[in-house]
């Protein structure tokens, strides 16, 4: 099992904006049956941070569905890009093993 955290520094006040885009997100990853989803917010450290963090059984299927997500978009999928790109100004994302 893997367990996936992307963060995004938003632009300045963007953060409720980048939190509704991964609530589209999370309805996506449910369907699929990614499993601990959470959504975190900055308490300390830099503002504006967003956190999105899910586990997942493999990374090949989540690399081909996000891939494809890329591949001809629809409206939908058209809008939470532009979202995300529009209102955050870095992100990163770290994989992790879940070893217990």
């Amino acid at each position: 099992m893997y367990l996936l955290r992307e963060i995004y520094q938003t632009e300045r006040g963007k953060a409720p904006e980048i939190v509704a885009a991964f609530k589209v997100l999370d309805q996506i990853f449910e369907k699929v049956g990614y499993t601990n989803r959470r959504i975190y917010v900055d308490y300390t450290g830099p503002m504006d941070t967003v956190i999105y963090q899910w586990e997942l059984d493999s990374l090949d299927q989540y690399f081909s569905m996000e891939r494809g997500f890329f591949i001809d978009p629809d409206a939908d999928a058209k809008a939470l890009i532009d979202s995300m790109n529009d209102n955050a100004r870095s992100g990163s994302k770290e994989i992790y093993e879940v070893i217990q």
